[in-house]
């Protein structure tokens, strides 16, 4: 079924926020139309931010205003100290700080979520449908907020940096069976990276994207790189012998890549923007949406 109302997107000239008053005007074909914003506890923090934009959406009933804000990345502080961390399906994220955060909250809930959607999908009546719909925001905003946990556990260490594998294609490159297809497909990485990302900004910290070819082949001790070297979960060097836990290895090889891509970067070139160096991509756009009713 076609939607009757379509979102109506509104820039500077077309949109009047003033947030701190709780106040919008907006352009109409019968003119200006002016409303008291209620904005969520929750996005409060960003009413000092300066609004560059906003999109006007009619959902169940109401009208609501995705308000688009920006705010002046805070200067990176600290000596730089680099964080290599790891992402999979089974941990969520394994630390070169040898910390560990596994899935299996995630995983619990998914599975839930599968079998309910699969009993409402065989009965097809439209209030299985319409149940549906209210599962599938329920989900969404379960793993939403373990994203915001992981993140904040993450982003509280100390560390100025946090280097990431670049995962763009990783759905596009890897193709092993079914069932690890299926998962790789429920898996939402990059929403907890953009997470992390603001997350780290606001504290004047960076996430650094990463090359990751070989990271889990490589030796972090020695530098050797062998397919052999790993076997599952466990990594072996054939070289030196180092026995560890494969993510694990794998985090402190994404460390070393970030420190060494740090090294590239000049020290005299401020961190303002996205800058590319050779081991990576330091990410530090900083634009969130706050949601007004």
């Amino acid at each position: 079924m076609k939607k009757q109302y379509s979102s109506v997107r509104y820039d500077k000239r077309t949109a009047n926020l003033k947030l701190n008053d709780g106040l919008a005007s907006i352009s109409s074909i019968t003119g200006r139309v002016k409303g008291k914003l209620i904005v969520a506890g929750y996005f409060k923090k960003y009413l000092s931010w300066k609004a560059s934009g906003c999109t006007l959406q009619f959902k169940k009933g109401k009208f609501f205003l995705h308000v688009f804000v920006e705010n002046e990345t805070p200067k990176l502080i600290g000596e730089n100290k680099v964080l290599g961390i790891d992402r999979g399906i089974n941990n969520v994220a394994v630390c070169s700080d040898n910390s560990f955060i596994n899935s299996k909250e995630i995983h619990r809930s998914k599975g839930k979520y599968a079998h309910l959607r699969k009993q409402l999908q065989a009965k097809g009546t439209r209030s299985a449908k319409r149940k549906l719909k209210r599962l599938a925001g329920r989900e969404k905003r379960f793993v939403r907020n373990e994203s915001h946990i992981i993140a904040n556990e993450i982003v509280s260490k100390p560390y100025d940096i946090f280097a990431l594998e670049d995962l763009t294609n990783i759905r596009v490159q890897k193709r092993l069976g079914r069932n690890f297809n299926r998962k790789l497909s429920n898996w939402n990485f990059s929403e907890l990276e953009q997470i992390m990302s603001y997350k780290a900004e606001n504290l004047g910290k960076r996430i650094m994207k990463i090359d990751g070819r070989y990271s889990s082949q490589k030796c972090s001790k020695c530098g050797h790189t062998e397919r052999s070297n790993r076997k599952l979960s466990e990594f072996h060097c054939k070289e030196c012998g180092l026995k560890l836990h494969a993510d694990l290895n794998a985090s402190r090889n994404i460390a070393q890549a970030g420190i060494s891509g740090l090294s590239r970067v000049s020290v005299s070139h401020p961190i303002v923007a996205p800058m590319t160096c050779a081991s990576g991509e330091i990410v530090t756009s900083q634009r969130y949406s706050v949601v007004g009713s």
